[in-house]
């Protein structure tokens, strides 16, 4: 304890008579090398985080109900919406039906009827507008035109894929057709033709989106027949997101589990998309443990410099009785100040500036807006590594220069 209160004492004395100039350089290569170690990862991470915010919030919702893997679609799917009004946890719901059908575009103008029709192929989700809007924020969405009202008919709202004007930027791909906001197109499914005016386009960076078609509900079981109001998916805000576990199991509890499967937002993410965001991952910390070296390095020379200069000034320390391993750690000292000091520069620009303004201004990437993922315990743990190696290159200059002869090192002789 002796010798730690003595390093500590020389240590900070040595930070004070230091140059200014050289302490601010150092901590501002610390706090880089720590910004570079979490950003790096946090928008590697962050990109794939900003396309889970976006399906979470335009299309899946905080738990998601689908048919159970027995069934075709939610049983008794009245009497399960019911219940789930007496759930006070539950902010928002949409009840959504599903269907494959084909759209056809300009067949009023086609002269020849054994030319080529202008079709595509397209999934048709029948919605409540205003509940889905409440859940989604759909109208939010529109590239043009207008939203869905509840109280009319014949409309309906096109994914961006469908439509050859905004398709064709992501190449040839999907069944489009040439229409715009306005014109009149025909869905058809099982045996079943209806016209609909174009009332506006959607467009996100969700695919699901894209790659849909609206209508109201109601002219989607007159199309496809469902008299039995039986959806095909139930997605649900919660007013805590982080206690939608809790919200699934009570409605599990209720017996709600035997009309439908239910799981959290969490538990329908595909794989695939997990082991991408944790592949970003460990490639963000590959790259950023590279800082640390670079770093480590810095420190070393440093630290190695600052020693080799101050040669006979720690001779004569040893030479009056002080131990090497007091003089060991004054230099580990210096490290360690320098550590902590950049890190937390380096915390705070992170959790005070970085996330803040990368949450109101995403990165546009074109299939995600990227923000900056940065989670407190992975961050801890990166810190604790960058401090580690900090002190480990503060130490060995300072014991290659004490262990050398007291005399020489008073001579300055070598």
């Amino acid at each position: 304890m002796r010798a730690l209160r003595i390093g500590l004492l020389l240590g900070f004395r040595q930070i004070q008579r230091a140059s200014i100039w050289t302490t601010t350089l150092i901590v501002f290569v610390m706090m880089l090398t720590f910004l570079n170690l979490i950003a790096v990862s946090g928008v590697l991470v962050g990109l794939i985080e900003g396309a889970e915010r976006a399906v979470r919030e335009n299309a899946m919702g905080d738990i998601v109900v689908t048919a159970r893997d027995d069934e075709d679609r939610i049983l008794e799917t009245e009497s399960f919406v019911k219940e789930l009004k007496t759930y006070d946890d539950i902010q928002h719901y949409s009840v959504r039906y599903s269907g494959n059908a084909l759209l056809e575009a300009n067949y009023k103008e086609r002269r020849d009827l054994s030319g080529e029709r202008d079709t595509a192929a397209i999934i048709v989700q029948g919605i409540n507008p205003t509940n889905e809007d409440s859940m989604s924020h759909l109208s939010e969405l529109l590239r043009d035109g207008e939203y869905l009202s509840d109280e009319e008919e014949g409309y309906i709202l096109i994914g961006a894929y469908y439509l050859k004007e905004y398709a064709e930027n992501f190449g040839d791909i999907f069944d489009t057709i040439d229409a715009k906001t306005g014109d009149t197109v025909r869905l058809s499914a099982n045996g079943v033709s209806k016209e609909f005016v174009v009332k506006g386009i959607i467009e996100s960076k969700v695919d699901e989106i894209n790659l849909s078609t609206y209508i109201p509900e109601r002219e989607f079981r007159r199309i496809f027949g469902r008299l039995d109001r039986n959806a095909d998916t139930i997605v649900i805000r919660t007013n805590t997101p982080e206690n939608n576990a809790v919200v699934a199991e009570s409605m599990k509890a209720s017996g709600l589990a035997e009309y439908a499967k239910i799981q959290t937002y969490e538990e329908s993410l595909p794989k695939f998309l997990i082991d991408i965001k944790n592949t970003f991952n460990v490639l963000g910390t590959f790259i950023g443990s590279i800082g640390i070296v670079v770093a480590s390095i810095t420190i070393f020379i440093i630290i190695f410099i600052n020693a080799l200069s101050r040669r006979r000034h720690i001779g004569i320390l040893k030479g009056i009785g002080i131990q090497r391993n007091v003089i060991e750690i004054a230099y580990v000292i210096q490290a360690a100040f320098y550590a902590l000091t950049g890190s937390a520069l380096g915390a705070l620009a992170t959790y005070g500036f970085l996330i803040p303004y990368f949450d109101a201004n995403p990165i546009q990437f074109p299939f995600s807006d990227g923000i900056l993922s940065a989670d407190p315990e992975s961050t801890f743990w990166k810190f604790i590594i960058l401090f580690i190696i900090t002190l480990i290159a503060g130490f060995i200059p300072a014991w290659l220069i004490v262990r050398q002869n007291t005399l020489n090192s008073i001579l300055g002789r070598k």
